[in-house]
């Protein structure tokens, strides 16, 4: 008998299906990814390289922090059976971690020094508010994951993108000052959360009374927090792979030269928010398979997500070398108009989104030593890459050193998917298939 009661939102009506909730999510988070680039465009057009280069460095820090201490709670929230920690155990670590990634970034950047420091000083304490807001609202999401609702995500993404790009836009327009204009995207950021993600919540009858979260006990937080720390160093050592590169940068060249790689290298973080969504809206159903012993369906499904995956990074990759000089002159101007890097860029990151998709099965399977060993060995590879590239490449040398993590990542995400798959429980007539194709 379990110690918590299962606490899920089996009340509310069936969801939709499997390929719909993939798209609402993959239309969810194009238009996050949308919404942050257009907040990047407007700093590269209204503002300084200055601001852009503060940007960029701002993001290299607090992003790291806030994967850390989130500890993956959204996805293990999607994948849990719940028969140790309930809905109210997440949604109190989730708050107390962000304040501690907020404490963690005051103190980092404390002690920064370098070109324009009090800007990315300011810079990176607004966004930090930034990032605890979406990182509360991005546990809710996992409730939605949970139950398949992703079309409440779509809804919660998209009023949360739109609110927080129009008050950024119109306070940067108004101040010219980033960090302010990023203080008020937080408090944007928080009257979405408190309206609309509390409002889809009551609908499923899966909000967490205040009576509940005063019945969390430490001692419940604590075991939580140390079941999932493997994810949490996992997906930090996942981003501060993404943000050596340019730190690395900021230490041999100038503050604009930072900017320019920032600029180019958002479209990794948005071609990996608009398919990161195919591996979360299919998480509960792998746990689902996996736990049922189903390893030919389980293969199958990682694998359709792993291949559409490529197909979509191969196409980025056309798109960078064929039209990449023609879209970048149009979109930020002469200044950052530099294909050869925007491919070199796309090319890391086609390969990157498909190692998430195989990732997603390991988490699935709650094999969390395996996904950390991987990202630890992806760290390790973009550190070394950047230490040797950079110095004598710059900007260029940056870019392959996100080529070398992602396939350093790749390779061992695909071993550690091939471990898994030997795992499963064989159900009757379901015989696994080891076979990376699928059955």
């Amino acid at each position: 008998m379990s110690r918590h009661p299962h606490n899920t939102a089996s009340e509310t009506p069936r969801g939709p299906s499997l390929q719909r909730n993939i798209a609402y999510a993959i239309s969810a988070r194009v238009f996050m990814a949308l919404s942050q680039f257009a907040i990047l465009a407007i700093i590269v057009h209204m503002g300084l390289p200055q601001d852009v280069g503060a940007l960029t460095l701002a993001s290299a820090i607090v992003t790291p922090l806030f994967f850390l201490t989130s500890m993956g709670m959204n996805e293990v929230h999607t994948v849990d059976d719940f028969d140790r920690f309930t809905r109210a155990d997440y949604v109190a670590l989730r708050f107390f971690a962000g304040i501690v990634a907020i404490g963690l970034t005051i103190l980092v950047v404390v002690f920064f020094q370098g070109d324009e420091s009090r800007l990315v000083q300011l810079t990176a304490i607004a966004f930090s508010l930034v990032r605890f807001f979406g990182a509360q609202s991005s546990l809710i999401h996992g409730v939605f994951q949970r139950d398949e609702r992703l079309n409440f995500v779509a809804v919660s993404t998209i009023g949360r993108g739109s609110i927080g790009l129009v008050v950024f836009a119109t306070t940067f327009w108004l101040t010219r000052n980033l960090p302010l204009a990023l203080l008020c995207e937080a408090v944007a950021w928080f009257f979405s959360y408190f309206v609309v993600d509390r409002a889809l919540l009551v609908r499923m009858n899966a909000q967490t009374q205040f009576a509940q979260l005063r019945q969390v006990r430490a001692r419940t937080i604590l075991a939580l927090a140390w079941w999932v720390l493997p994810i949490g160093v996992a997906l930090w050592m996942t981003r501060a792979s993404a943000s050596v590169p340019p730190m690395v940068l900021a230490r041999y060249t100038d503050l604009a030269a930072v900017g320019l790689f920032g600029t180019l290298a958002y479209v990794h973080s948005a071609l990996s928010m608009a398919v990161g969504p195919m591996g979360t809206a299919s998480a509960a159903r792998l746990r689902k398979y996996y736990r049922e012993g189903r390893a030919r369906k389980f293969s199958r499904l990682t694998c359709n997500l792993a291949l559409f995956a490529g197909l979509i990074g191969l196409c980025a990759v056309a798109f960078g070398w064929f039209l990449g000089d023609v879209a970048l002159g149009l979109v930020f101007g002469d200044t950052y108009r530099n294909a050869e890097l925007f491919t070199i860029i796309l090319l890391g990151t086609a390969v990157s989104i498909i190692g998430m998709q195989l990732l997603t099965a390991v988490t699935a399977a709650q094999a969390f030593n395996h996904r950390l060993l991987s990202s630890a060995l992806g760290l390790v590879a973009a550190m070394i890459a950047a230490l040797v590239l950079i110095p004598s490449h710059g900007v260029y040398g940056a870019g392959w050193a996100m080529v070398v993590m992602a396939v350093v990542r790749l390779i061992f995400a695909l071993t550690a998917f091939r471990i898994v798959l030997g795992k499963i429980p064989q159900a009757r007539g379901d015989a696994p298939s080891h076979s990376i194709v699928g059955a």
